[in-house]
């Protein structure tokens, strides 16, 4: 009988082992539910612009800078806000930086990731900001979408954002 119990529990393991190997993975879909947005290297190397005040959408860090407030607009720009009246801020404009995702200031100098390029932007006065230095391919180019698909690219093209389809 002992040798019956030892034999079951040995059958029992053997069976139920190969189960602990099938992980569960949720049904992949065939594409991706967003698309990249597209510069070649020769627009993005133009891109950074000084523009018209717009409304805040999708924004991201906020950088305090003497009177003046940066607000970072995700994959887009940053935001120009003259704070010296918090209880009425106005906004100054927005500089245009496709790919936008961080900054930093320092000594006058807003420092932006432009896609992949490291941008410096005198901020001296900022109703007029001057791009004053870039570093091409300072960071490595994100060609996974949100949703984990890949996207190959030719060699002068750069993702700058993603569009859900």
């Amino acid at each position: 009988m002992k040798h019956f119990h030892n034999y079951l529990l040995l059958c029992f393991v053997c069976f139920s082992l190969p189960s602990c190997f099938f992980i569960f993975q949720p049904e992949r879909k065939e594409a991706s539910e967003y698309t990249p947005i597209i510069m070649t290297r020769a627009d993005l190397n133009q891109s950074i612009k000084l523009q018209a005040p717009r409304a805040l959408k999708l924004t991201g860090k906020i950088y305090v800078y003497g009177n003046y407030l940066f607000v970072n607009e995700r994959y887009e720009g940053v935001h120009i806000v003259n704070n010296a009246n918090p209880s009425s801020p106005q906004k100054l404009g927005f500089i245009a930086v496709p790919g936008c995702l961080d900054m930093a200031v320092k000594n006058n100098i807003l420092y932006v990731d432009n896609a992949v390029d490291l941008v410096s932007i005198d901020i001296a006065n900022p109703q007029a900001p001057a791009v004053t230095k870039r570093i091409e391919n300072a960071f490595p180019m994100g060609t996974i979408s949100p949703d984990g698909y890949t996207y190959q690219l030719d060699n002068d093209k750069i993702i700058i954002g993603w569009s859900r389809n």
